[in-house]
């Protein structure tokens, strides 16, 4: 009887493998994932192999592509693959420079990089399905996206509303890197490497901005647009209740 319990099981141990690799993605199958322009307003290019063309609405965006917006523009972006919602500020200038994407499951594993090369970007994203990566590479560092909403700007400066955000930073010379934890209500000087209360005031210059990219979010999510939430600045400082 020996011998036929261990055939069983064998039988067991193939099927369940096979299963496995029936379900499973096979290595490495990633796929171009999407990202489109939402909104621009004001006047916003964008260049791919160096030809600089007027950016609208509904333009796909693919990995290589250099977007700017002008003075007195802002720009919205979607990246409904890592459930994302970017808004790009005036002066700013913007690289995709990975955007990935492999099906697993319901939501799908996403890696995406993007240079932000001056300027200021304001972000909302959902978490990601693990190991999903989304990285804001700055001229001194980089910014890791694993689900909060936040404020990077390229001197390094990176402002926490929801979640959390980490942040390395490359020190001039051959220092060695340095890595900090930004929490909600708190910004990372890249000067110093510390973490302090974001400003009040920062956060009242920005609010209109970040309830654009919640709106927008909101809209993505159900399809349409949705009504303008009055969302107090309580949420996201830390000085609430503070002269």
């Amino acid at each position: 009887m020996k011998p036929a319990r261990n055939y069983t099981a064998v039988f067991f141990v193939l099927s369940a493998s096979l299963l496995a690799a029936s379900v499973l993605p096979a290595r490495a199958q990633y796929q171009p994932a999407r990202a489109s322009v939402r909104a621009v307003h004001g006047s916003a290019t964008y260049s791919i192999d160096g030809n600089w063309q007027s950016l609208k609405e509904n333009t796909p965006l693919t990995a290589g592509a250099i977007i700017k917006t002008g003075p007195d523009a802002t720009m919205d972006l979607f990246l409904p693959d890592s459930r994302t919602v970017l808004r790009l500020m005036p002066d700013s200038i913007l690289r995709f420079d990975r955007l990935d994407k492999m099906p697993a499951g319901e939501l799908g594993l996403t890696m995406t990089r993007v240079s932000l090369l001056s300027g200021t970007l304001i972000g909302s994203q959902h978490k990601l399905v693990r190991p999903s990566e989304f990285e804001v590479r700055l001229p001194n560092g980089v910014a890791k996206i694993v689900g909060t909403e936040y404020s990077v700007r390229a001197d390094g400066t990176v402002a926490c509303l929801s979640g959390t955000v980490s942040v390395a930073y490359n020190p001039p010379g051959n220092g060695s890197p340095v890595s900090v934890s930004v929490a909600a209500g708190f910004s990372s000087d890249p000067a110093t490497g510390k973490i302090a209360p974001t400003s009040t005031a920062y956060l009242q210059n920005i609010t209109p901005d970040i309830q654009a990219v919640r709106n927008n979010d909101a809209a993505g999510n159900v399809g349409q647009p949705t009504p303008i939430i009055d969302y107090s600045i309580d949420r996201i400082s830390p000085t609430h209740g503070q002269p």
